[in-house]
């Protein structure tokens, strides 16, 4: 009972408006310059027809609603610019860095080769 139930809420509400604006189309189709339609496209048809229509009247039912955040704080927004401020020149030092090119590794000096250079750019 339940098999015949489905099949005929099926038949009534998907498979014959589907057979309906395939044979709508089609009719429009001999008049007009635009292809012919199968079943399978009919049913594609009343598919657009039907959710359209259901936006179009019930509008409330497909409203989508965004909770905004609630307002920061004074304390809040100050520390989120000064973070924002680092941000940038974390940036902008990055920046300069890296144009510049000349990065070299930094390395352990010996004292003792400071004291041999020095000896040797005083004589």
């Amino acid at each position: 009972m339940v098999i015949f139930v489905v099949t005929c809420l099926a038949a009534g509400f998907i498979a014959f408006p589907a057979i309906v604006a395939m044979h709508i189309w089609n009719f429009a189709a001999g008049l007009i310059a635009i292809p012919a339609i199968n079943v399978w496209q009919g049913l594609m048809l009343w598919a657009i027809a039907a959710i359209s229509g259901f936006i179009i009247n019930d509008r409330k039912k497909f409203l989508i609603a965004f909770k905004t955040p609630d307002r920061l704080s004074d304390k809040e927004m100050k520390t989120l610019l000064e973070r924002m401020k680092i941000q940038s020149q974390a940036q902008a030092i990055n920046s300069m860095i890296l144009k510049s090119g000349d990065i070299k590794p930094v390395d352990k000096v010996d004292k003792s080769d400071e004291k041999s250079e020095k000896e040797k750019e005083n004589v």
